[in-house]
């Protein structure tokens, strides 16, 4: 690995980083594209910056109300696209009380001045819901 690279894998976990706390205030303008293309069942979709961000605040609730849950950042990978554009795979440990998965997202993003990244496509290869305990019924 060459000092471009390391310094390519220390931007991708600095995206990493802030894409954890996205719902935060102040963090999506220049994190987010808008729109931004997201992966979904049926395929890749233009999704306005607000719209992703209310399904980024319906998941995060939904994960802290799983007891002991914690998402850290495992692994990161990176493949520049010509000057402006990388394409990252990121990976998470998302633990729940005694066990932990792996989840997997791979980014298409936009390098921008003062050595950031802006995510223009969100390609997500796992889901955390799928790993959460089914709600209990009322």
């Amino acid at each position: 690995m060459n000092a471009d690279d390391d310094r390519l894998e220390d931007l991708i976990r600095t995206f990493a980083s802030r894409w954890e706390r996205l719902g935060e205030p102040g963090t999506s303008e220049d994190l987010l594209a808008d729109p931004v293309l997201v992966l979904g069942a049926e395929g890749t979709t233009p999704v306005p910056r607000q719209a992703f961000l209310a399904a980024v605040a319906a998941r995060s609730q939904a994960v802290s109300a799983a007891p002991t849950s914690s998402t850290t950042v495992a692994a990161v990978a990176a493949q520049p696209v010509g000057e402006r554009m990388v394409l990252a795979t990121i990976s998470w440990t998302f633990s729940q009380g005694t066990g932990s998965v792996s989840l997997v997202s791979d980014f298409l993003l936009l390098r921008q001045a003062a050595h950031t990244l802006r995510c223009v496509a969100y390609l997500p290869r796992t889901n955390v819901l799928d790993h959460l305990p089914a709600p209990e019924a009322s």
